[in-house]
């Protein structure tokens, strides 16, 4: 499907038509509409092909042999505010931008275009403003998502202080899971941003210190608590691993203490148990008693020993 706006000086964004329009909106898009852009505005073969995809790699490219003046492509990845899993909830959108045409593609079910529009509408008189509230939109679903694995961590903190319960090392691995893709995206969105800020035209024409500044403000943000969470998880990770090696320790001795106080006993009746001559109490049905006795007596007084034996010293 394809929407046609306009953005102008005067109005901001407004719905249009596809001959005055000058913002469209590719959104599940189909592969001959898809064609058809290609065709009509003379677009690489490829540059629609990994907007499907979470591994979509965010960067800035110019778009040379194009029939738009001066083009270029900007792909970044939002986090989709949704109960999916981390690969399907990342969602690329790609901005191809020139002087007088803007194309934005977006994924199949996403509310990405709406969100901005509800939000920045009246605010967008260009394209450069359009893609700044969107880059703003971006990174603060990202940090809203960090503030929830931060609540994650807390309770696997608590958790593992307490349990190795297989609950919640799945959920380690799933917070582990959502952190890499967060950090890696994160990383490598900072670098297209970073070409992105030395474009002279585009900060000109966009022209709003408060803007910009929000948007670095909220990268330096994100950025920075990823850094923290990722090390917090590798803490908590640690001590679902320590925890685990020192309840396996505590059975190991449980069982190494069981099996000695089972062997004290195994030990006597296997010595007058053997077939010689000479044993003491062999001729007397009293002497089984006495050995039987004498067997549960040493056991028991084994079991107290080690009960109260530190074997931490």
């Amino acid at each position: 499907m394809i929407q046609y706006f306009e953005i102008s000086s005067a109005n901001g964004v407004t719905e249009s038509c596809s001959e005055h329009g000058n913002w469209l909106v590719l959104t599940e898009a189909t592969t001959d509409e898809q064609a058809e852009l290609i065709r009509t505005y003379g677009l690489p073969e490829e540059i629609f092909i990994g907007a499907t995809h979470a591994e979509e790699v965010s960067h800035l490219e110019p778009l040379e042999q194009t029939s738009l003046g001066d083009a270029y492509a900007l792909v970044l990845t939002n986090l989709a505010d949704t109960n999916e899993t981390i690969e399907k909830r990342l969602e690329p959108i790609i901005f191809i931008v020139s002087e007088s045409l803007l194309i934005t593609y977006v994924g199949k079910n996403s509310s990405f275009i709406d969100n901005l529009l509800k939000k920045h509408q009246n605010k967008i008189t260009n394209f450069e403003e359009l893609i700044a509230f969107s880059i703003f939109m971006v990174y603060t679903h990202y940090i809203s998502e960090l503030m929830e694995i931060k609540k994650e961590i807390d309770a696997l903190d608590e958790a593992a202080r307490k349990t190795t319960e297989n609950n919640s090392l799945f959920q380690l691995a799933d917070t582990s899971r959502k952190v890499v893709y967060i950090d890696h995206k994160l990383a490598g969105q900072k670098e297209t941003l970073e070409h992105l800020w030395k474009k002279e035209n585009f900060l000109e024409t966009l022209n709003n210190p408060k803007v910009l500044y929000d948007i670095r403000l909220h990268q330096k943000h994100a950025e920075e608590l990823i850094k923290i969470y990722r090390d917090l998880l590798e803490t908590v990770g640690g001590l679902f691993t320590d925890m685990m090696d020192n309840n396996l320790n505590h059975l190991m001795k449980y069982l190494d203490s069981a099996a000695l106080i089972l062997a004290i006993p195994a030990l006597i009746s296997g010595i007058w148990g053997m077939n010689t001559g000479g044993l003491p109490g062999k001729g007397s049905s009293t002497g089984f008693f006495l050995v039987v006795g004498f067997s549960i007596l040493l056991a028991i007084v084994v079991a107290i020993h080690l009960k109260k034996k530190d074997f931490s010293k």
